[in-house]
């Protein structure tokens, strides 16, 4: 699935958590623009963004840019977390940009969220991917099922000796030494 992501209206912002002076569509924003003003503050599930590839921003009812998400952070703003997309405009000749540039929204199905999710035809051979584990099977997450475990036994057994708790005293003795803004986030 991708996210889609409506725009409201050109507004000008303060203090945006990630460097934006406006949001929102106007006429004549470039794809880039479109990308930027689009891919951050939203109030939306972080488990489920974070299983997405594709993001399209849509203005005024039009597929205005088409994004690979490759990561994401969330930001608390005090009224909730909001998460930003990471990642850039796909380029020209891609598939899916090249299906749903310019096109009506695809998930034009009356909702006022201006989050949803769709189905993309044209995002299916993108989806798999090597299992983080090194593996070197593929899936449609970053870990098949049950490999993320394995990938963190293999690095204690590695790099711990075996042992469960020196790993983990060595992950509370790094996250207290870690400034609050480089942990990361949930």
């Amino acid at each position: 699935m991708a996210i889609r992501l409506k725009l409201g209206s050109y507004e000008t912002v303060r203090n945006d958590p990630v460097g934006r002076t406006h949001i929102g569509y106007f006429p004549r924003m470039t794809e880039q623009e479109a990308w930027e003003a689009g891919r951050a503050m939203w109030k939306m599930n972080a488990d489920k963004a974070r299983r997405q590839r594709f993001a399209l921003i849509v203005g005024e009812g039009i597929v205005r840019a088409v994004g690979e998400i490759t990561d994401l952070a969330e930001h608390d703003i005090g009224i909730g977390r909001r998460i930003e997309l990471r990642g850039q405009v796909l380029p020209e000749g891609h598939p899916v940009r090249g299906a749903y540039l310019g096109q009506t929204d695809p998930v034009a199905n009356g909702s006022q969220n201006p989050v949803g999710y769709c189905e993309l035809s044209e995002e299916l051979p993108f989806l798999h991917r090597p299992c983080a584990c090194g593996c070197g099977k593929e899936g449609d997450r970053d870990f098949l099922s049950g490999h993320d475990v394995r990938a963190i036994q293999a690095r204690v057994r590695e790099h711990f000796a075996g042992s469960p708790l020196k790993f983990v005293q060595w992950v509370d003795q790094t996250l207290a030494a870690t400034p609050a803004a480089r942990q990361p986030t949930r």
